[in-house]
């Protein structure tokens, strides 16, 4: 039960919200309308450099809301509730209590406290239903975004992520493996029209679908060299898609060398 990124996952779904109602409503400078102090401001510009220093020479989101925490995200929802807010979830106190209820659970979670059971079904429930709200509310559009399913974030065992990705994206993966090694990578999506999902993780090649969102990659001799592809992709179960057969995708490149 992997709550730590589903907590990720809410925030990216309600971060991706945030700039999505916002520009609806105030256009593309929809940041300079944003309801915060210059002091949060400034705490997110500190958070973004100190990603670049850290994360030297990788890509990294450049926008500012990306380096929000969950108070901010909430604070922001609930200043801006009637910009459109109201439409995508209803009832304003149920949400409240609701991302009150997953802060309070985020705190022991960032500070590596254990969870009990009881509290990481409450993580995986309160997300779930707020994530299918969200992309409910994105699918009522006519725009071929808000029906066809994307991804919401990628995460392998190794630490290599990326969140709100573009299609195609390439994921330049470290550290370089070895033949016999594994990978673990995990996809998270939601259909906007709340169907279900299938998944495929697999070498460039025939894909591999199933319903499960987590995959193993085994390397073999075949795959030393320094690009070893691994194709992440996502579809829902209606007969058509985005791209021919699949509606999302990226891509993990991983270099690998002989076992030692």
């Amino acid at each position: 039960m992997d709550v730590e990124t589903e907590l990720k996952a809410l925030e990216n779904s309600l971060r991706s919200l945030i700039e999505h109602v916002l520009r609806l409503k105030y256009g593309a400078e929809w940041e300079k309308s944003l309801k915060v102090t210059p002091e949060t401001v400034a705490n997110w510009k500190v958070r973004r450099e100190v990603e670049r220093k850290r994360l030297a020479g990788e890509t990294l989101d450049s926008r500012l809301l990306y380096y929000s925490n969950f108070h901010d995200l909430r604070s922001l929802i609930a200043k801006h509730w009637s910009d459109g807010f109201s439409e995508v979830f209803g009832e304003k106190r149920r949400l409240e209590v609701h991302l009150e209820e997953m802060e309070r659970l985020r705190d022991p979670n960032a500070h590596r406290r254990e969870m009990h059971t009881y509290q990481k079904h409450l993580v995986l429930g309160i997300s779930g239903q707020i994530r299918i709200l969200i992309m409910k509310h994105r699918g009522r559009g006519d725009d071929p975004d808000t029906y066809f399913p994307k991804i919401e974030a990628v995460t392998d065992n190794l630490g290599n992520q990326a969140s709100n990705t573009n299609y195609a994206q390439q994921i330049i993966c470290k550290p370089t493996l070895r033949v016999g090694d594994e990978v673990e990578i995990r996809i998270d999506s939601i259909d906007p029209l709340g169907g279900e999902l299938s998944y495929s993780i697999a070498r460039i090649g025939p894909k591999v679908w199933t319903s499960k969102n987590i995959g193993v990659i085994r390397f073999t001799e075949q795959d030393i060299g320094k690009f070893c592809d691994i194709n992440v992709m996502v579809r829902s179960v209606r007969n058509h898609h985005a791209y021919q057969d699949f509606d999302d995708y990226v891509m993990y490149r991983y270099s690998v060398l002989p076992a030692r």
